[in-house]
């Protein structure tokens, strides 16, 4: 259900985990057509999926989240398919100071003794009160599309390039009780704590 919702509403769905400089995290990123949906919309749907999400892995059976785990971890023991994958991964150990060239390893051990309740404890420990989100909505107002080979539309498309101004736009009426507005970027991130960069090397 949530997938054919999800198919019919946005055209660019993808959830990733992140590691910036070693603080763990976890984003969804969505696109859609600024004529169909506005990005409060959007914004209201991820909520809606985070909520069925945890509702959908508290009601998985030990056995269907064994089989998950147990591909994950097939995923993880299959051996490079070319150099620049093997090249990848141990550079960025290199890059990040990390040098844990076996974190394959610990990850496969790491999943063997992970259970359904640690997912289903962390999972509402990061979605409960006092877990942090920032919601970030970029809306385009260009005059032109592109045409289906990628070049621009329209009679003016080869007049000189004009430069783009940030508009910070007012908070939709939909997101105004549960969010704080950020109008300024640099007084924003003026008051967040610094962390200091964290190494995962074991």
């Amino acid at each position: 259900k949530n997938t054919l919702l999800w198919s019919c509403l946005w055209y660019h769905v993808y959830p990733t985990c992140r590691n910036t400089s070693g603080i763990l995290g976890f984003s969804v990123t969505v696109g859609t057509q600024a004529t169909k949906y506005n990005s409060e919309v959007v914004d209201k749907k991820i909520e809606e999926f985070l909520s069925n999400f945890e509702e959908k892995i508290e009601n998985l059976t030990e056995d269907a989240f064994n089989t998950q785990v147990t591909a994950l971890i097939k995923l993880k023991e299959c051996e490079d398919t070319h150099l620049g994958e093997e090249v990848d991964r141990n550079w960025n150990e290199v890059v990040t100071q990390q040098y844990l060239f076996d974190r394959l390893a610990h990850e496969i051990e790491a999943l063997k003794s992970f259970s359904k309740s640690d997912l289903v404890n962390w999972f509402k420990a990061h979605r409960g009160p006092g877990s942090k989100m920032l919601s970030v909505h970029v809306v385009g107002f260009g005059k032109y599309e592109l045409e289906e080979d990628g070049s621009p539309s329209g009679e003016d498309s080869n007049s000189s390039c004009e430069v783009m101004q940030l508009t910070y736009l007012p908070t939709s009426p939909l997101l105004v009780e549960s969010t704080i507005p950020i109008t300024d970027i640099r007084a924003f991130t003026s008051t967040l704590n610094l962390l200091p960069y964290h190494k995962i090397v074991k």
